[in-house]
Protein backbone atom coordinates (compact mmCIF):
# COMPACT_ATOMS: atom_id res chain seq x y z
CA UNK A 1 0.00 0.00 0.00
CA UNK A 2 2.96 2.43 0.74
CA UNK A 3 4.56 1.72 -2.41
CA UNK A 4 1.37 2.79 -4.46
CA UNK A 5 1.64 5.95 -2.54
CA UNK A 6 5.49 6.70 -2.51
CA UNK A 7 6.84 9.54 -5.03
CA UNK A 8 10.59 9.76 -4.77
CA UNK A 9 11.11 13.40 -3.60
CA UNK A 10 7.80 13.79 -1.73
CA UNK A 11 7.53 10.76 0.29
CA UNK A 12 8.88 10.45 4.01
CA UNK A 13 11.72 8.78 4.77
CA UNK A 14 10.32 6.21 7.65
CA UNK A 15 6.46 4.61 7.03
CA UNK A 16 4.55 3.78 9.90
CA UNK A 17 2.09 1.64 10.62
CA UNK A 18 -0.09 2.07 13.88
CA UNK A 19 -1.41 -1.12 15.32
CA UNK A 20 -5.09 -1.23 14.59
CA UNK A 21 -7.25 0.76 17.45
CA UNK A 22 -4.38 3.39 18.02
CA UNK A 23 -4.43 6.47 16.93
CA UNK A 24 -1.60 8.50 16.00
CA UNK A 25 -2.63 12.48 16.04
CA UNK A 26 -1.48 15.42 17.33
CA UNK A 27 -2.79 17.31 20.31
CA UNK A 28 -5.14 20.22 18.32
CA UNK A 29 -8.49 19.23 19.80
CA UNK A 30 -9.94 19.52 16.41
CA UNK A 31 -7.59 16.78 15.45
CA UNK A 32 -8.37 14.58 17.98
CA UNK A 33 -9.48 11.41 15.94
CA UNK A 34 -6.88 11.49 12.71
CA UNK A 35 -7.42 8.43 9.79
CA UNK A 36 -4.27 7.50 7.43
CA UNK A 37 -3.88 3.66 8.70
CA UNK A 38 -4.51 0.95 6.46
CA UNK A 39 -7.70 -0.59 8.72
CA UNK A 40 -11.00 -1.09 7.91
CA UNK A 41 -12.45 1.96 9.24
CA UNK A 42 -10.09 4.25 7.39
CA UNK A 43 -9.72 1.82 4.30
CA UNK A 44 -13.96 1.37 3.87
CA UNK A 45 -15.54 3.97 2.04
CA UNK A 46 -18.49 4.07 -0.10
CA UNK A 47 -18.99 3.52 -4.08
CA UNK A 48 -22.68 4.45 -5.64
CA UNK A 49 -23.80 5.65 -8.86
CA UNK A 50 -27.35 6.45 -9.08
CA UNK A 51 -29.04 7.34 -12.35
CA UNK A 52 -31.72 6.16 -15.00
CA UNK A 53 -30.76 4.84 -17.69
CA UNK A 54 -27.00 4.85 -16.76
CA UNK A 55 -26.57 2.44 -13.90
CA UNK A 56 -27.85 -1.03 -13.40
CA UNK A 57 -29.26 -1.12 -9.82
CA UNK A 58 -28.42 -3.51 -7.14
CA UNK A 59 -25.23 -3.97 -4.75
CA UNK A 60 -22.58 -5.40 -6.10
CA UNK A 61 -20.09 -7.59 -3.91
CA UNK A 62 -16.75 -7.52 -6.42
CA UNK A 63 -13.84 -5.52 -5.47
CA UNK A 64 -13.66 -1.98 -6.17
CA UNK A 65 -11.25 1.02 -5.71
CA UNK A 66 -11.34 4.65 -6.28
CA UNK A 67 -9.11 4.40 -9.05
CA UNK A 68 -12.19 2.77 -10.79
CA UNK A 69 -14.59 6.01 -10.90
CA UNK A 70 -12.79 8.02 -12.89
CA UNK A 71 -12.15 5.73 -15.36
CA UNK A 72 -15.93 4.23 -15.43
CA UNK A 73 -17.15 7.87 -15.35
CA UNK A 74 -14.85 8.34 -18.60
CA UNK A 75 -16.94 5.26 -20.19
CA UNK A 76 -20.37 6.75 -19.33
CA UNK A 77 -19.30 10.19 -20.28
CA UNK A 78 -17.27 8.56 -23.37
CA UNK A 79 -14.09 10.55 -22.48
CA UNK A 80 -11.15 9.18 -23.11
CA UNK A 81 -9.15 7.31 -20.39
CA UNK A 82 -5.42 8.89 -20.62
CA UNK A 83 -3.14 5.95 -20.28
CA UNK A 84 -2.24 6.79 -16.34
CA UNK A 85 -5.74 5.62 -15.12
CA UNK A 86 -5.16 2.69 -12.98
CA UNK A 87 -8.62 1.61 -12.63
CA UNK A 88 -11.30 -0.31 -14.02
CA UNK A 89 -14.52 0.15 -15.79
CA UNK A 90 -17.44 -0.74 -13.72
CA UNK A 91 -18.46 -2.68 -16.40
CA UNK A 92 -21.18 -4.67 -14.79
CA UNK A 93 -22.81 -1.44 -13.11
CA UNK A 94 -23.45 0.76 -16.17
CA UNK A 95 -25.63 1.04 -19.14
CA UNK A 96 -24.05 1.90 -22.20
CA UNK A 97 -25.23 4.13 -25.47
CA UNK A 98 -27.08 6.61 -23.14
CA UNK A 99 -24.65 9.55 -22.25
CA UNK A 100 -26.11 12.23 -19.21
CA UNK A 101 -26.51 15.99 -19.71
CA UNK A 102 -24.95 16.59 -16.03
CA UNK A 103 -22.41 14.17 -14.16
CA UNK A 104 -22.28 15.19 -10.20
CA UNK A 105 -18.96 14.00 -8.24
CA UNK A 106 -19.62 14.01 -4.63
CA UNK A 107 -16.83 13.39 -2.62
CA UNK A 108 -17.98 12.78 1.30
CA UNK A 109 -14.97 13.47 2.89
CA UNK A 110 -14.10 10.73 5.81
CA UNK A 111 -17.55 9.17 5.16
CA UNK A 112 -16.75 5.57 6.41
CA UNK A 113 -19.10 3.14 4.73
CA UNK A 114 -20.86 1.60 7.82
CA UNK A 115 -21.80 5.52 8.01
CA UNK A 116 -24.33 4.57 5.66
CA UNK A 117 -26.21 1.77 7.90
CA UNK A 118 -25.60 3.90 10.85
CA UNK A 119 -26.88 6.88 10.13
CA UNK A 120 -29.67 5.92 7.53
CA UNK A 121 -32.33 7.11 9.49
CA UNK A 122 -30.55 10.67 9.10
CA UNK A 123 -29.90 11.06 5.58
CA UNK A 124 -33.27 9.39 3.56
CA UNK A 125 -32.41 10.96 0.31
CA UNK A 126 -28.23 9.51 0.79
CA UNK A 127 -30.15 6.28 1.50
CA UNK A 128 -32.78 6.41 -1.51
CA UNK A 129 -30.01 6.77 -3.91
CA UNK A 130 -28.06 3.81 -2.40
CA UNK A 131 -31.31 1.89 -2.34
CA UNK A 132 -31.76 3.08 -6.26
CA UNK A 133 -28.68 2.56 -7.22
CA UNK A 134 -25.63 1.04 -7.84
CA UNK A 135 -23.89 0.20 -4.36
CA UNK A 136 -20.08 -1.24 -4.15
CA UNK A 137 -20.10 -2.75 -1.06
CA UNK A 138 -16.64 -3.94 -1.00
CA UNK A 139 -14.43 -0.66 -1.89
CA UNK A 140 -11.18 -0.41 -0.28
CA UNK A 141 -8.71 2.30 -0.86
CA UNK A 142 -5.43 -0.10 -1.95
CA UNK A 143 -2.30 2.80 -1.22
CA UNK A 144 -1.32 4.49 2.33
CA UNK A 145 -1.53 7.11 3.44
CA UNK A 146 -5.10 7.44 3.25
CA UNK A 147 -5.83 11.05 3.56
CA UNK A 148 -7.76 14.26 1.93
CA UNK A 149 -4.80 15.28 -0.73
CA UNK A 150 -4.76 11.65 -1.97
CA UNK A 151 -7.65 10.98 -2.29
CA UNK A 152 -8.93 13.44 -3.81
CA UNK A 153 -6.17 13.45 -6.67
CA UNK A 154 -7.00 9.40 -6.66
CA UNK A 155 -10.38 9.76 -7.41
CA UNK A 156 -9.92 12.65 -9.83
CA UNK A 157 -7.20 10.86 -12.23
CA UNK A 158 -7.43 7.31 -11.82
CA UNK A 159 -4.39 7.28 -11.03
CA UNK A 160 -2.21 5.56 -7.73
CA UNK A 161 -0.67 8.01 -6.02
CA UNK A 162 2.75 6.87 -7.59
CA UNK A 163 1.75 8.47 -11.06
CA UNK A 164 -0.01 11.30 -10.17
CA UNK A 165 2.29 12.66 -7.51
CA UNK A 166 0.64 13.43 -4.68
CA UNK A 167 2.00 11.62 -1.04
CA UNK A 168 1.13 13.55 1.42
CA UNK A 169 -1.64 16.72 2.60
CA UNK A 170 2.17 18.32 3.88
CA UNK A 171 5.50 17.25 2.77
CA UNK A 172 8.97 18.24 3.45
CA UNK A 173 10.89 20.78 0.87
CA UNK A 174 14.83 19.87 1.95
CA UNK A 175 15.45 22.51 -0.49
CA UNK A 176 13.52 25.21 1.61
CA UNK A 177 13.79 23.39 4.61
CA UNK A 178 10.39 23.90 5.17
CA UNK A 179 7.20 21.86 4.90
CA UNK A 180 5.22 22.73 2.33
CA UNK A 181 1.34 21.80 1.67
CA UNK A 182 0.14 20.04 -0.94
CA UNK A 183 -1.13 22.80 -4.06
CA UNK A 184 0.86 25.63 -2.24
CA UNK A 185 0.05 28.84 -2.98
CA UNK A 186 -3.18 27.14 -4.75
CA UNK A 187 -1.12 26.12 -7.29
CA UNK A 188 -2.59 22.24 -9.65
CA UNK A 189 0.72 22.13 -10.98
CA UNK A 190 1.80 19.40 -8.30
CA UNK A 191 -0.31 16.98 -10.29
CA UNK A 192 1.66 14.47 -12.59
CA UNK A 193 -1.70 13.04 -14.21
CA UNK A 194 -4.69 14.07 -16.31
CA UNK A 195 -7.93 14.64 -14.20
CA UNK A 196 -10.79 12.76 -16.02
CA UNK A 197 -11.83 17.24 -15.61
CA UNK A 198 -8.80 17.81 -17.50
CA UNK A 199 -9.31 15.33 -19.95
CA UNK A 200 -13.25 16.48 -20.36
CA UNK A 201 -11.90 19.81 -20.59
CA UNK A 202 -8.97 19.11 -23.43
CA UNK A 203 -11.76 17.34 -25.83
CA UNK A 204 -14.49 19.58 -25.79
CA UNK A 205 -12.47 22.46 -25.77
CA UNK A 206 -13.65 24.15 -23.00
CA UNK A 207 -17.49 23.90 -24.01
CA UNK A 208 -17.95 21.83 -21.48
CA UNK A 209 -19.17 23.32 -17.42
CA UNK A 210 -17.00 22.08 -15.62
CA UNK A 211 -16.62 23.01 -11.90
CA UNK A 212 -14.46 21.65 -8.74
CA UNK A 213 -15.31 23.24 -5.15
CA UNK A 214 -14.05 21.83 -1.77
CA UNK A 215 -13.11 22.44 1.35
CA UNK A 216 -9.99 22.90 0.98
CA UNK A 217 -7.72 23.34 -1.79
CA UNK A 218 -5.53 19.39 -1.63
CA UNK A 219 -9.26 18.52 -2.03
CA UNK A 220 -11.35 20.17 -4.95
CA UNK A 221 -7.60 20.46 -7.22
CA UNK A 222 -7.41 16.95 -6.90
CA UNK A 223 -10.74 16.56 -8.64
CA UNK A 224 -10.84 19.42 -11.15
CA UNK A 225 -7.46 19.57 -12.15
CA UNK A 226 -5.39 22.05 -13.59
CA UNK A 227 -8.03 24.11 -15.68
CA UNK A 228 -5.94 27.07 -17.87
CA UNK A 229 -2.63 25.45 -15.80
CA UNK A 230 -2.42 22.91 -18.22
CA UNK A 231 -1.41 23.47 -21.80
CA UNK A 232 -4.37 24.00 -24.05
CA UNK A 233 -6.58 23.89 -21.46
CA UNK A 234 -9.45 26.01 -21.30
CA UNK A 235 -10.17 28.35 -17.50
CA UNK A 236 -12.92 26.38 -15.52
CA UNK A 237 -14.36 27.29 -12.22
CA UNK A 238 -12.76 26.13 -8.96
CA UNK A 239 -13.51 27.39 -5.31
CA UNK A 240 -11.73 26.32 -1.51
CA UNK A 241 -12.50 27.77 1.55
CA UNK A 242 -10.29 30.45 2.64
CA UNK A 243 -9.24 29.13 6.63
CA UNK A 244 -8.05 32.81 6.85
CA UNK A 245 -11.30 34.46 5.88
CA UNK A 246 -14.26 32.19 6.09
CA UNK A 247 -14.95 32.87 2.16
CA UNK A 248 -13.88 30.96 -0.89
CA UNK A 249 -10.61 31.42 -2.71
CA UNK A 250 -9.22 30.52 -6.43
CA UNK A 251 -5.62 30.57 -8.09
CA UNK A 252 -7.00 33.10 -11.38
CA UNK A 253 -4.25 31.93 -13.26
CA UNK A 254 -6.13 28.53 -13.76
CA UNK A 255 -9.41 29.36 -13.07
CA UNK A 256 -12.23 31.35 -12.05
CA UNK A 257 -13.96 32.35 -8.67
CA UNK A 258 -17.81 33.59 -9.73
CA UNK A 259 -18.75 36.61 -8.28
CA UNK A 260 -21.65 35.37 -6.42
CA UNK A 261 -19.68 32.91 -4.24
CA UNK A 262 -17.93 36.24 -2.78
CA UNK A 263 -21.00 37.04 -1.31
CA UNK A 264 -21.11 33.63 0.81
CA UNK A 265 -18.75 33.65 4.00
CA UNK A 266 -18.67 31.91 7.17
CA UNK A 267 -18.86 35.01 9.39
CA UNK A 268 -22.42 35.04 8.35
CA UNK A 269 -23.28 31.62 9.54
CA UNK A 270 -21.46 30.93 13.14
CA UNK A 271 -22.32 34.97 13.63
CA UNK A 272 -26.59 33.83 13.16
CA UNK A 273 -25.73 31.23 15.46
CA UNK A 274 -24.44 33.45 18.36
CA UNK A 275 -20.67 32.16 17.82
CA UNK A 276 -21.72 28.80 18.86
CA UNK A 277 -22.80 24.98 17.65
CA UNK A 278 -24.04 22.06 20.10
CA UNK A 279 -21.86 23.81 23.13
CA UNK A 280 -18.50 24.57 21.03
CA UNK A 281 -17.46 27.96 20.59
CA UNK A 282 -16.85 27.99 16.54
CA UNK A 283 -16.89 32.02 15.99
CA UNK A 284 -13.57 31.75 14.02
CA UNK A 285 -12.55 30.09 9.93
CA UNK A 286 -11.04 27.05 11.72
CA UNK A 287 -13.41 26.00 14.52
CA UNK A 288 -16.55 27.05 12.77
CA UNK A 289 -15.43 24.26 9.89
CA UNK A 290 -16.42 21.62 12.95
CA UNK A 291 -20.06 21.97 12.70
CA UNK A 292 -22.85 21.44 10.44
CA UNK A 293 -22.95 25.16 9.98
CA UNK A 294 -20.00 24.26 7.98
CA UNK A 295 -22.05 22.06 6.06
CA UNK A 296 -24.59 24.28 5.08
CA UNK A 297 -22.34 26.81 4.20
CA UNK A 298 -20.73 24.72 1.74
CA UNK A 299 -24.21 23.75 0.65
CA UNK A 300 -25.37 27.61 0.29
CA UNK A 301 -22.21 27.84 -2.32
CA UNK A 302 -22.95 24.83 -4.19
CA UNK A 303 -26.74 25.67 -4.86
CA UNK A 304 -25.96 29.28 -5.79
CA UNK A 305 -23.59 27.37 -8.00
CA UNK A 306 -26.19 25.12 -9.28
CA UNK A 307 -28.57 27.56 -10.19
CA UNK A 308 -25.87 30.29 -11.88
CA UNK A 309 -24.89 27.82 -14.05
CA UNK A 310 -26.34 26.98 -17.69
CA UNK A 311 -25.46 23.20 -16.45
CA UNK A 312 -27.19 20.62 -18.48
CA UNK A 313 -28.04 23.17 -21.51
CA UNK A 314 -26.79 21.29 -24.52
CA UNK A 315 -25.86 17.98 -25.50
CA UNK A 316 -22.12 18.27 -23.88
CA UNK A 317 -21.73 16.45 -20.59
CA UNK A 318 -21.23 19.01 -18.05
CA UNK A 319 -19.18 17.95 -14.39
CA UNK A 320 -19.23 19.06 -11.35
CA UNK A 321 -16.79 17.70 -8.91
CA UNK A 322 -17.43 18.35 -5.36
CA UNK A 323 -15.49 17.98 -1.93
CA UNK A 324 -17.77 17.89 1.10
CA UNK A 325 -15.51 18.34 3.77
CA UNK A 326 -17.84 18.82 6.95
CA UNK A 327 -17.66 15.00 7.79
CA UNK A 328 -14.18 15.57 8.06
CA UNK A 329 -13.89 17.97 10.25
CA UNK A 330 -16.61 16.97 12.55
CA UNK A 331 -15.18 13.08 12.99
CA UNK A 332 -11.93 14.67 13.62
CA UNK A 333 -13.15 16.78 16.48
CA UNK A 334 -15.76 14.38 18.38
CA UNK A 335 -15.66 11.28 16.29
CA UNK A 336 -17.76 8.80 14.09
CA UNK A 337 -19.79 7.93 16.79
CA UNK A 338 -20.52 11.43 18.22
CA UNK A 339 -24.07 13.18 18.90
CA UNK A 340 -21.95 16.33 16.47
CA UNK A 341 -21.66 13.38 13.87
CA UNK A 342 -25.12 12.50 13.68
CA UNK A 343 -26.02 16.10 13.52
CA UNK A 344 -24.10 16.78 10.94
CA UNK A 345 -25.08 14.10 8.85
CA UNK A 346 -28.41 15.62 9.00
CA UNK A 347 -27.17 18.83 7.59
CA UNK A 348 -25.36 16.83 4.92
CA UNK A 349 -28.14 14.65 3.93
CA UNK A 350 -30.42 18.43 3.33
CA UNK A 351 -27.47 19.90 1.45
CA UNK A 352 -26.92 16.98 -0.82
CA UNK A 353 -31.40 16.95 -1.53
CA UNK A 354 -31.25 20.29 -2.52
CA UNK A 355 -27.82 20.52 -4.34
CA UNK A 356 -29.54 17.48 -6.35
CA UNK A 357 -32.86 18.33 -6.54
CA UNK A 358 -31.70 21.74 -8.57
CA UNK A 359 -29.12 19.94 -10.62
CA UNK A 360 -32.14 17.69 -11.68
CA UNK A 361 -34.23 20.20 -13.08
CA UNK A 362 -31.62 21.67 -15.24
CA UNK A 363 -30.81 18.40 -16.32
CA UNK A 364 -34.04 16.29 -17.24
CA UNK A 365 -35.47 13.28 -16.93
CA UNK A 366 -33.11 11.00 -17.36
CA UNK A 367 -30.28 13.39 -17.84
CA UNK A 368 -28.60 13.67 -14.26
CA UNK A 369 -25.71 11.18 -13.38
CA UNK A 370 -24.68 10.54 -9.66
CA UNK A 371 -21.16 9.47 -8.22
CA UNK A 372 -21.06 9.41 -4.46
CA UNK A 373 -17.72 8.04 -2.50
CA UNK A 374 -15.09 9.46 0.43
CA UNK A 375 -11.22 9.91 0.01
CA UNK A 376 -10.74 8.13 3.57
CA UNK A 377 -12.44 6.71 7.11
CA UNK A 378 -11.91 7.61 10.51
CA UNK A 379 -11.47 5.69 13.29
CA UNK A 380 -13.65 5.32 16.53
CA UNK A 381 -12.28 6.54 20.28
CA UNK A 382 -9.31 4.54 20.88
CA UNK A 383 -8.82 2.45 24.42
CA UNK A 384 -7.08 4.16 27.36
CA UNK A 385 -3.79 4.64 26.34
CA UNK A 386 -4.07 4.04 22.85
CA UNK A 387 -3.81 7.68 21.65
CA UNK A 388 -0.22 8.45 21.03
CA UNK A 389 1.06 11.77 19.57
CA UNK A 390 3.47 12.60 16.71
CA UNK A 391 5.78 14.78 18.68
CA UNK A 392 6.60 12.42 21.82
CA UNK A 393 7.22 10.00 18.94
CA UNK A 394 9.48 12.64 17.11
CA UNK A 395 11.10 13.37 20.38
CA UNK A 396 11.77 9.72 20.93
CA UNK A 397 13.82 9.47 17.98
CA UNK A 398 15.79 12.61 18.63
CA UNK A 399 16.59 11.76 22.57
CA UNK A 400 17.93 8.05 21.31
CA UNK A 401 20.07 9.01 18.26
CA UNK A 402 20.27 12.65 18.45
CA UNK A 403 20.38 13.90 21.72
CA UNK A 404 22.97 16.85 21.44
CA UNK A 405 21.19 18.84 18.52
CA UNK A 406 17.88 17.42 18.19
CA UNK A 407 18.55 17.55 14.77
CA UNK A 408 17.34 14.60 13.08
CA UNK A 409 13.87 14.59 12.62
CA UNK A 410 13.33 17.26 9.87
CA UNK A 411 9.91 17.19 9.83
CA UNK A 412 6.81 15.17 11.19
CA UNK A 413 3.67 17.16 11.44
CA UNK A 414 1.29 16.00 9.90
CA UNK A 415 -0.51 12.67 11.64
CA UNK A 416 -2.39 11.20 8.88
CA UNK A 417 0.63 11.06 6.81
CA UNK A 418 2.07 7.95 8.47
CA UNK A 419 5.56 9.36 7.34
CA UNK A 420 8.63 10.89 8.84
CA UNK A 421 10.73 13.28 6.90
CA UNK A 422 14.51 12.97 8.37
CA UNK A 423 17.65 15.26 7.97
CA UNK A 424 19.72 12.61 5.72
CA UNK A 425 22.48 14.46 5.78
CA UNK A 426 22.67 14.57 9.86
CA UNK A 427 21.10 11.16 9.07
CA UNK A 428 25.30 10.31 7.73
CA UNK A 429 26.66 12.76 10.08
CA UNK A 430 25.68 10.59 12.73
CA UNK A 431 27.03 7.59 11.08
CA UNK A 432 22.78 5.86 10.82
CA UNK A 433 20.73 4.37 8.61
CA UNK A 434 17.14 4.33 7.86
CA UNK A 435 17.10 0.85 9.25
CA UNK A 436 18.61 1.75 12.81
CA UNK A 437 15.68 4.03 12.90
CA UNK A 438 12.57 2.00 11.88
CA UNK A 439 14.26 -1.41 14.07
CA UNK A 440 14.27 1.23 17.04
CA UNK A 441 10.47 2.36 16.42
CA UNK A 442 9.12 -1.10 15.61
CA UNK A 443 9.73 -2.20 19.10
CA UNK A 444 7.09 0.37 20.21
CA UNK A 445 4.12 -1.27 21.16
CA UNK A 446 1.67 0.81 19.35
CA UNK A 447 3.29 0.05 15.71
CA UNK A 448 2.44 -2.98 13.94
CA UNK A 449 4.94 -2.13 11.40
CA UNK A 450 7.88 0.06 10.21
CA UNK A 451 8.85 0.77 6.91
CA UNK A 452 12.26 2.61 5.25
CA UNK A 453 12.51 4.16 2.21
CA UNK A 454 14.31 2.04 0.94
CA UNK A 455 12.06 -1.23 1.61
CA UNK A 456 9.04 0.84 -0.12
CA UNK A 457 11.06 1.62 -3.07
CA UNK A 458 11.98 -2.13 -3.38
CA UNK A 459 8.25 -2.82 -2.64
CA UNK A 460 7.16 -0.16 -5.99
CA UNK A 461 9.88 -2.07 -7.94
CA UNK A 462 7.72 -5.10 -7.79
CA UNK A 463 4.24 -3.67 -8.27
CA UNK A 464 3.24 -3.94 -12.34
CA UNK A 465 1.66 -0.93 -14.00
CA UNK A 466 -1.65 -1.71 -12.52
Amino acid sequence: MFARGYFPGRSGQIFLIPREGDVITDRDPLYAFMHGSPWDYDVHIPLLLHGTPFVKAGTYNTPAVQQDLARTLAAIMGATAPPTMTGRVLSEAIETGARPRVVVLLVLDAMRADYFDTYAKEMPTITRLKREGAWFSNTRINYLPTLTSVGHATIGTGADPRFHGLAANNLYNRVTGKPQPAYAGLDPRELMALTLADVWNLETDGQAIIVGQGGAIRAAAGLVGRGACLVNGRTVIAASYNASNAGWETNPQCYRLPEYLNAINGKTYWTEAGGTWMGHDVANPNAFRASSLFQRFEGDALLAVANHEAFGADEITDLLMVNMKGPDYVAHAYGPDAAETREEMVELDRQVTRLLDALGKKAGPNGLLVAITADHGMPREPAAGRRHYIDDIAKRIEERFDPAEKKLVAYYGDAANNQVYLDLRRLGALKLSLSDIAAMLAREPYLTAVFTEDDVRAAQARLGPR
